[in-house]
């Protein structure tokens, strides 16, 4: 029952963020935003839900004591994030209502409007925004690399672990720790905003001018990795450099050097759409024959596997516009890799 704690955040989190958004559909509806806090609601619940099978998931030897102290350890962690962060708003409540001025200063429009003007949409903000992505496939693929090492060491499993069970306690526990901290504040920013402190309204200022009323791409982005825990290493690393690196190089390209419009409403370009598209197909050649000892396919399969990545890819880009990218693309490249992988 140690994973119970953990279940309960994530499952709380997905009501709370199914009655903000139930309560400000009208705005919602408006801004074409309802669809997207409708999926992370979904998201949110899968994490409460599937929570106490992810550590197992590939290690079905692990025994009941072993799972208790992964489940225990993660648990502690988010429940003193949550009291860190409770005891930040409670503290900010209180000398906000004892102070007109801050108050008034913490008013929510006008921290819109600054937002607003300090945005700029350029290459270097661009790139910056991006490289806070590179920090979630970067934790993938570290903690693997420390795992794999361990494991060969025999480390682990003196230990009674083994290279998938070590590598994705940290990566589960590293992830959702970032989605802790960032939905509460997003819920307490909508909502409350003379709650935050002033290092997490900083914090805010590089988010898009589209994210201010809604919660930022990044939380979605990585509960979008969740089912993902379950396919092979090599899908779930391959799912996360297509999302932050063959998203950010289409972006990236796509502002440098696009002169063709994918279509009058879109502000993607052809090019962008070409740099995307082909990374995303040598990403998961590149991570199926590196990563080959967890994913024995022939050649023809690796191939197929990015064809079809590839192709979904491209589909989100050119035709999809009501449902955020940072949604669509991992999930649905990676359950197109994870057929032709159950195929096979």
């Amino acid at each position: 029952m140690y994973y119970l704690p953990t279940s309960l955040i994530f499952v709380g989190f997905s009501v709370a963020t199914f009655i903000n958004t139930l309560i400000n559909r009208k705005e919602k509806i408006k801004k074409k935003i309802l669809i997207n806090e409708m999926i992370l609601v979904i998201l949110l619940l899968n994490v409460g839900i599937s929570f106490p099978f992810l550590y197992q998931s590939h290690s079905p030897g692990l025994s009941l004591n072993t799972l208790n102290i992964l489940w225990a350890f993660t648990s502690f962690i988010f429940v003193l994030e949550l009291i860190i962060w409770i005891g930040e708003f409670v503290y900010n409540a209180i000398i906000s209502k004892k102070d007109p001025e801050l108050m008034a200063a913490r008013d929510y429009d006008k921290y819109r409007s600054l937002v607003m003007q300090t945005w700029v949409n350029d290459l270097k903000g661009e790139f910056g925004r991006k490289i806070l992505h590179l920090f979630t496939v970067a934790v993938i693929f570290i903690f693997w690399s420390i795992g794999t090492i361990l494991d060969t060491s025999g480390f682990l499993s003196s230990v009674g672990l083994d290279n998938y069970s070590f590598s994705y306690w940290w990566i589960i526990t590293v992830g959702l720790a970032f989605v802790i901290m960032f939905t509460i504040a997003d819920l307490v920013r909508l909502n409350k905003a003379y709650m935050l402190p002033n290092w997490a309204r900083n914090w805010y200022l590089s988010m898009r001018p589209e994210e201010l009323d809604t919660f930022i791409a990044s939380t979605p982005l990585v509960l979008a990795f969740v089912p993902f825990i379950f396919a092979p290493f090599p899908i779930l690393g391959a799912v996360g450099l297509i999302t932050t690196v063959a998203d950010g190089l289409a972006c990236i390209i796509g502002k440098k050097y696009g002169k063709h419009s994918l279509g009058k409403k879109s502000a993607k370009t052809v090019e962008g759409l070409i740099a995307g598209a082909s990374s995303t197909f040598l990403i998961v050649i590149g991570v199926m024959i590196l990563y080959h000892a967890w994913i024995p396919l022939s050649l023809f399969k690796i191939f197929l596997m990015a064809f079809v990545a590839m192709i979904l890819f491209t589909i989100v880009d050119m035709f999809i516009n009501r449902i955020s990218d940072n949604i669509l693309n991992p999930i649905l490249t990676g359950f197109g890799m994870w057929l032709i992988y159950v195929l096979g």
